[in-house]
């Protein structure tokens, strides 16, 4: 049981992480690639640089947001299936050592 709970959250996790990793713009046609070693001056510029492209995020809140509440719940819901599976275990060894007893007082 605990290997199958592990998979299970393995394998959710394997689904939702890639949604949690942001990309990287495509860069444009023509512009320079990182390969392209600059010198000491380009290293410490101080003047501004402006900078193109939007000024938000680009991980998905809602996504990850709901893949939580989504692990979260399904965690909660094995949780009580493990609590219910022991309490049913315990009522059944309660009932097994009632029946011995009644068993050996009326010998």
């Amino acid at each position: 049981m605990r290997a199958l709970i592990a998979a299970f959250v393995l394998g959710f996790t394997m689904l939702v992480a890639p949604m949690a990793l942001a990309e990287d713009p495509p860069s444009e046609p023509g512009a320079a690639t990182s390969d392209v070693p600059k010198d000491a001056a380009e290293e410490r510029a101080t003047q501004f640089v402006g900078v193109r492209g939007p000024d938000t995020e680009s991980v998905p809140g809602g996504a990850l947001l709901l893949a939580a509440y989504a692990i979260v719940w399904v965690l909660l819901f094995l949780f009580l299936m493990r609590i219910r599976g022991l309490q049913r275990h315990t009522a059944e060894e309660l009932e097994r050592l009632s029946a011995e007893i009644r068993a050996s007082g009326s010998r």
